[in-house]
């Protein structure tokens, strides 16, 4: 039974032939999917998706699977540029991965071990490989407006949580200087 699971004749050439040459790296140093989520302090669920092609890893994942090999960061990052650069163009299967990428209690991509999420434009982290969500409301296209949307979303939030703040604390001194003061 081979190791690996073919990729998705779907993948854009670039993100197969990165997604080969992580997979590369990982056989020859004779890793198993949890020796490499041991040393790369991401998580086991990651790197299946990375490895399998189904999310492109972030850079930081990348770097950290470099650094724990002893590969060359550089080489690694290069392929990984061109890989993400690919993966942003490729539409019907971003639809597909950004719908099912969540961070939990974020509603956007990535966890500690996901630093970079989709295609490695930030996030969170991801350190129980069970930070999947997607972005609702967010165009699939765009990973990056995920991220940026749930910033606003947050700053909304904080916003509305400091204005009702401020009128609790005016009625309260309304109500305690009570009528004539």
């Amino acid at each position: 039974m081979p190791r690996w699971k073919a990729l998705s004749d779907e993948l854009d050439p670039q993100v197969r032939e990165f997604a080969g040459q992580l997979r590369r790296l990982v056989d020859r140093r004779g890793l198993s999917i949890a020796a490499v989520a041991d040393r790369t302090g991401y998580s086991r669920t990651s790197w299946e998706r990375y490895l399998n092609g189904r999310l492109l890893a972030p850079k930081g994942a990348v770097v950290a699977l470099a650094e724990a090999t002893g590969t060359s960061q550089a080489h690694l990052t290069t392929m990984w540029e061109l890989a993400e650069r690919a993966w942003s163009r490729s539409e019907p299967r971003q639809d597909m991965t950004v719908l099912s990428v969540r961070i939990p209690g974020t509603g956007g991509t990535g966890g500690m071990g996901d630093t970079g999420g989709v295609g490695g434009t930030g996030g969170a982290g991801d350190t129980s490989g069970e930070g999947d969500t997607g972005g609702e409301g967010i165009s699939p296209g765009d990973p990056a407006a995920s991220l940026r949307s749930t910033g606003r979303r947050r700053r909304q939030a904080v916003l509305l949580a400091g204005v009702v703040g401020a009128l609790l604390v005016l009625a309260a001194v309304v109500l305690l200087a009570g009528p004539g003061h």
